[in-house]
């Protein structure tokens, strides 16, 4: 099951579209839309979930934590990233510098 980022959602939705078209059996893989303030602690705390993994912040990894502690449930935190960036060996490295800082 994925349950992507409501403001990223198009990534996923065009996995699941390949999944459906690659015919793996319904039920198989599910995709699940919705806020991680509702949806995502519904599914973090839900007793049949087995694991949770998230990249995000901090703020939301405890929420998560909290959540699927009730059922002590495993959970996999990827936090506080911190806008890494790939610079290719031809690039501006002063640009490419810039731009990075800009958007950190």
């Amino acid at each position: 099951m994925i349950k992507p980022s409501e403001f990223t959602p198009n990534n996923a939705i065009a996995f699941a579209q390949i999944v459906h078209d690659i015919g793996l059996p319904k039920g198989v893989f599910n995709l699940v839309l919705g806020r991680g303030e509702t949806v995502g602690q519904e599914l973090a705390s839900n007793p049949k979930v087995a694991m949770v993994s998230m990249t995000g912040s901090v703020a939301a990894g405890e929420k998560i934590m909290a959540a699927a502690a009730k059922n002590i449930t495993k959970v996999c935190l990827e936090l506080g990233g911190k806008a890494p960036a790939i610079v290719m060996d031809d690039a501006d490295l002063e640009l490419a510098l810039r731009q990075w800082w800009i958007l950190a």
